[in-house]
């Protein structure tokens, strides 16, 4: 039988309904906080894919060419004098100085997929997609670099150059394979 004196006869009582309210609000916190976890998880693994698939050997292949290109402008440099020396020397710098033009960046396959990701949250939350500022300033210091790389003493008007791309790459390591192979070096391009 319910006590004459008690406030909440049959009911809940302040600390039924605070502990209920903080069971809840625990449950919530503890919700958000898996689900963070596990975004957090699968960014790293797909991170960790991407950059062991296709960051490392990228990046390796354009150091190794820029290695082997170097190697080979100073043995020619170094060499006693054969014939064609002046003209492989010629293509050996013009090789090298193209590498050492390329970006990371240039040669990096766009993620279509995470940008499509991105892009449809965004589109659902009706948000434009904003760029990292981050990013944004290195591609200014980029351009910057560019129109400094096409800066030129004479009157002419400097030639609108384009970045350049995964094939333009392709091509000055097929040039460097030549160039190896007529000075019979023997390079392991593995």
């Amino acid at each position: 039988m319910d006590s004459p004196w008690d406030e909440h006869p049959g009911g809940a009582t302040f600390q039924d309904v605070e502990w209920s309210r903080m069971e809840s609000e625990f449950t919530n916190v503890g919700y958000r906080e898996g689900i963070t976890a596990g975004k957090e998880s699968a960014s790293q693994e797909g991170f960790d894919i991407g950059f062991a698939t296709i960051g490392v050997p990228i990046g390796r292949e354009l150091g190794v060419l820029r290695g082997i290109s170097s190697v080979i402008v100073s043995f020619l440099k170094a060499s006693v004098d054969m014939s064609q020396q002046e003209q492989m020397i010629a293509e050996a710098q013009d090789i090298s100085s193209q590498l050492s033009r390329i970006r990371f960046s240039d040669v990096m396959p766009r993620d279509l997929e995470a940008e499509e990701h991105a892009r449809k949250h965004l589109e659902a939350e009706d948000v434009e997609l904003d760029v990292n500022e981050e990013v944004a300033a290195k591609r200014d210091l980029e351009g910057i670099e560019d129109m400094l790389a096409n800066l030129t003493a004479s009157n002419e008007k400097p030639k609108k150059s384009s970045r350049p791309t995964i094939d333009d790459l392709r091509a000055l390591k097929t040039r460097l394979n030549l160039l190896s192979e007529q000075l019979c070096l023997g390079i392991d391009w593995s």
